[in-house]
């Protein structure tokens, strides 16, 4: 059964008290989120290396792994949460949401899919295009060669587009349009559930 209360705790202190272990990895912290879910809470953290140029954020899987473990023991000591729940560690992913206007001037002339509360000047409620330069609180979009600007403040939720073009196998005939490959998947780490501990770890052996 979900939870169906939410739960009451300081999640900025948590942000301030996995800040030192993800700094040792030589990471920053993307995003902390706080979400339910079938199997229950779950944490997750969304994160990349520093000075990363790239959408994924040059995270790797080990990467992933070693931060869950050293943030889940730092967890474990501040006792922070008062419930049983899930950590997961993540790489923002070739398709990462954009959230802030900074995450917007830093990937201007890339694809994006926009998402609207309100219509936009020309009733579209779905941007996708590219990036463009726009007034501060704004973001602007070149959709089938329009700009479109709109508030910041009436993006519902904004995530870069990566699409793949596969190359053709070996006796394809040519001519035939090649295959789009879906977005990159976000490199994971969760955790399975321990017994007697408020946290789970999925993807590792059960501890007692």
């Amino acid at each position: 059964m979900e939870p169906s209360t939410r739960a009451v705790f300081d999640l900025g202190r948590v942000r301030d008290a996995v800040a030192p272990a993800l700094a040792s990895h030589g990471v920053t912290l993307v995003d902390l989120e706080w979400i339910t879910e079938r199997a229950g809470w779950t944490l997750r953290l969304t994160i990349e290396r520093e000075n990363a140029d790239g959408a994924d954020g040059g995270v790797t899987l080990e990467d992933c792994a070693d931060v869950s473990r050293d943030v889940s023991s730092v967890l474990d000591v501040e006792d922070l949460i008062p419930n049983h729940y899930n950590l997961e560690v993540s790489s923002p992913g070739l398709d990462r949401r954009l959230r802030t206007a900074a995450e917007f001037a830093r990937f201007l002339g890339r694809t994006a899919k926009v998402k609207l509360a309100r219509p936009a000047p020309d009733g579209q409620r779905l941007l996708r295009g590219d990036l463009l330069e726009a007034p501060e609180g704004q973001v602007a979009v070149l959709v089938d060669g329009k700009r479109i600007a709109v508030p910041l403040a009436d993006v519902v939720e904004a995530r870069l587009v990566f699409e793949l073009t596969a190359q053709p196998k070996k006796g394809q005939r040519q001519g035939k349009e090649p295959a789009k490959e879906s977005a990159q998947k976000k490199q994971l780490t969760e955790a399975a559930p321990r017994s007697g501990s408020k946290r789970s770890e999925r993807g590792s052996e059960k501890r007692k």
